[in-house]
């Protein structure tokens, strides 16, 4: 065992959480990718394996959605489609349940990480809009994108791994098992942060809200052709084939980058410290994972205790983040022949993981990301005040409802 790795890691994480040198703020992006430096300097990675590390279709896909969630804010069509869709809403905490509600679904079909990219500016234009603290609406997107992309196998990449390592009918068995206990750590996590929060009646602005009609077209054009990817996507894994990410990355992108007369400006608005972010992820990540450490932590009981792995899955992502510790666990699973309710609790934990920190999860780390761009923060500490309680109650949830169905 390789004990570097994980003493990068640890200090990467101690930064994260303090993001402060005297007085000097440190971006999550600039710590990651000294981390991402220092494994290679160290030599605990080779460059070859840092490379192959590197999923590209996870950044041509991020870079393909901040293209176009660029596309939307500035049309207008954002706006709209927040002035439209809340019609219903009688006060603050209405807003706030709409909010959830519709990005916890969007996740759902879309995949989280997509609904991010797309949801911060929304989360920040709702806040200001009706007068919700900030730090409220960004930890409503958090937990809705976390818990909404559980319930289906095409809700985040880790759920996908597994629905394709041998889970029977996918979809019907993601809904029997995560629909249920997904529905209500959302309506924990409204109640929860909803406290505090006035129930002040609000004005809603009936306008258009558009100021841009021929990007708003090409936008539309772009979301249809974005449908049509998902749905290929959602279709082909019934016979076994993926539909690449870049795909519905190039689907979204394109039609703005060849046909709208703004596609510098929208080149410009991408947000390429968080794709840097992600690239130096992958390497450090692949570093721990290449020390062998967790792998010998894993206790026996991980593949036939439903519990053990719903908490396993909630911890360990918060180091290898979710998709390594499936990747990890996968191999486990098939050699110990485990039962379908086991593959379940590992895509429950390590999805319910993002709720814990702000590292549990990388649609997180977008948010957070496309906040601070804007001049706005959501501290490590602010997320665990309410991650811890609510990461406890969706354990106890997932690993209950799973045994009870398991049993059935």
């Amino acid at each position: 065992m390789n004990l570097t790795a994980v003493g990068i890691l640890a200090v990467v994480f101690l930064l994260i959480m303090v993001r402060r040198v005297g007085k000097f703020r440190l971006p999550i992006w600039g710590i990651m990718t000294a981390g991402a430096l220092a494994a290679l300097l160290f030599q605990t990675i080779s460059i070859s394996s840092a490379i192959s590390a590197v999923q590209l279709d996870v950044i041509v896909f991020l870079f393909g959605m901040f293209v176009f969630g660029a596309a939307l804010d500035k049309s207008g069509l954002l706006h709209s489609v927040v002035l439209r869709g809340f019609t219903k809403a009688k006060n603050k905490r209405q807003v706030m349940l709409i909010f959830m509600i519709t990005t916890a679904a969007a996740a759902a079909l879309f995949m989280n990480d997509t609904v991010a990219v797309i949801g911060a500016p929304l989360a920040m234009f709702c806040a200001a809009k009706f007068g919700i603290p900030v730090v409220r609406m960004l930890l409503a997107l958090c937990f809705a994108v976390t818990f909404g992309s559980a319930a289906t196998p095409i809700g985040n990449p880790q759920n996908l791994l597994i629905a394709l390592s041998g889970v029977p009918d996918a979809f019907v068995t993601f809904a029997i098992y995560l629909v249920v206990p997904s529905v209500l750590c959302l309506f924990i996590s409204y109640k929860f942060l909803a406290r505090g929060i006035s129930s002040e009646a609000v004005v809603m602005d009936k306008s258009d809200g558009v100021f841009d009609d021929r990007l708003s077209s090409i936008c539309k054009i772009s979301f249809v052709l974005i449908l049509l990817a998902v749905a290929a996507r959602i279709v082909g894994s019934f016979f076994g084939y993926e539909v690449s990410f870049i795909w519905i990355a190039a689907t979204g992108a394109l039609p703005l980058l060849l046909f709208s007369s703004k596609r510098l400006e929208l080149l410009k608005s991408v947000d390429y410290c968080t794709l840097i972010f992600f690239v130096s992820m992958f390497i450090l990540m692949e570093a721990v994972w290449e020390s062998g450490v967790l792998q010998v932590l894993l206790p026996e009981s991980l593949t036939v205790s439903i519990p053990v792995m719903v908490t396993a899955g909630a911890v360990v992502s918060q180091f290898v983040s979710n998709v390594p510790f499936v990747l990890m666990v996968l191999p486990l699973l098939e050699t110990a022949a485990a039962s379908v309710p086991l593959y379940m609790a590992a895509s429950a934990g390590c999805t319910a993981a993002g709720a814990l920190t702000i590292l549990g999860a990388a649609s997180t780390i977008i948010i957070i990301q496309r906040a601070e761009k804007e001049g706005e923060s959501l501290s490590f500490l602010t997320f665990l005040k309410s991650g811890i309680p609510i990461t406890l109650a969706a354990v106890v949830i997932y690993s209950v409802w799973i045994w009870v169905v398991g049993i059935l």
